[in-house]
């Protein structure tokens, strides 16, 4: 989540690592070390960070995130824990992190297309929907945040690895015109070439599955560290206790083994895409 931040302040800046690291008395490339998560920053360098950033506003959330990140793996006691601390960070900002950062990805969703794999026009019908009853959601802003979101498995290095899982009549679900679940359906075969994309499709005659309570998602970091994610419509839950961890992987495994495999589930996407009319 540090290293997240830290590249997104970075972007929104303009400055060049170079001219960073200049100011905090560094290389380039020791500069790049730090912002890659390879090194830890200080609290002085945050300091003069967030003001060359002309970001002061940022500097108690970066400090709390860098007391969580300094913290020995016996000494967590649970991410859950430890972020409740933050009040400056919210549920939302830390999925988006949490997945900007990943090495592996992998998500249930019943009722949607993952945003990882929506196109821009069926983003918009479900952002808009979602504004036209939520007060305080800007359209574009989101839908800009929900594309930018996507580079984590498109990027041309190191990808995060995709394995997702969604119910059959998420591909038949109408959302917007038929035009746009066209060119849903179409961009899904596109993605689904992808070598780090692996895409199956749970059909409808599994009738009884284990994650029948609702979408999850999966995340694993390099360090193996691993966290479960589930949410509500008000609330969300991040779990990175080992035993928790393991019961919703046992979960993605049973539904991977009940879905079809991914040469089945895209002859699937395929007959959904010539449905459409």
């Amino acid at each position: 989540m540090l290293r997240y931040e830290l590249e997104r302040l970075c972007e929104q800046s303009g400055k060049t690592h170079a001219e960073i690291g200049d100011r905090l008395g560094m290389s380039r490339v020791a500069f790049t070390h730090l912002i890659s998560g390879r090194n830890l920053p200080s609290k002085p360098a945050l300091e003069i960070l967030m003001a060359y950033f002309d970001r002061p506003d940022r500097l108690p959330r970066m400090i709390e995130l860098l007391t969580v990140a300094k913290l020995k793996a016996d000494r967590r006691s649970s991410l859950r824990q430890d972020m409740e601390t933050t009040s400056s960070m919210n549920d939302f900002e830390l999925f988006i992190g949490l997945e900007g950062v990943a090495n592996g990805i992998e998500v249930f969703e019943p009722v949607a297309v993952t945003g990882l794999l929506q196109t821009k026009a069926y983003a918009r019908e479900l952002i808009a929907y979602h504004a036209s009853i939520t007060h305080g959601v800007d359209i574009e802003k989101s839908l800009d945040l929900r594309l930018w979101r996507q580079s984590v498995v498109t990027r041309e290095e190191n990808p995060a690895e995709l394995w997702c899982v969604v119910e059959e009549h998420v591909l038949r679900r109408p959302v917007g015109a038929p035009s746009v679940m066209a060119g849903q359906l179409d961009h899904l075969l596109d993605m689904t070439e992808r070598p780090n994309i692996n895409f199956q499709v749970l059909p409808d005659e599994v009738a009884v599955h284990p994650a029948l309570k609702g979408a999850f998602s999966l995340f694993r970091f390099g360090d193996d560290w691993r966290v479960a994610y589930e949410e509500t419509r008000r609330s969300a839950y991040y779990y990175d206790n080992p035993e928790d961890v393991e019961d919703y992987e046992k979960v993605m495994n049973h539904l991977r083994h009940l879905a079809l495999n991914p040469r089945k589930s895209r002859a699937l996407i395929s007959k959904a895409r010539k449905e459409v009319q």
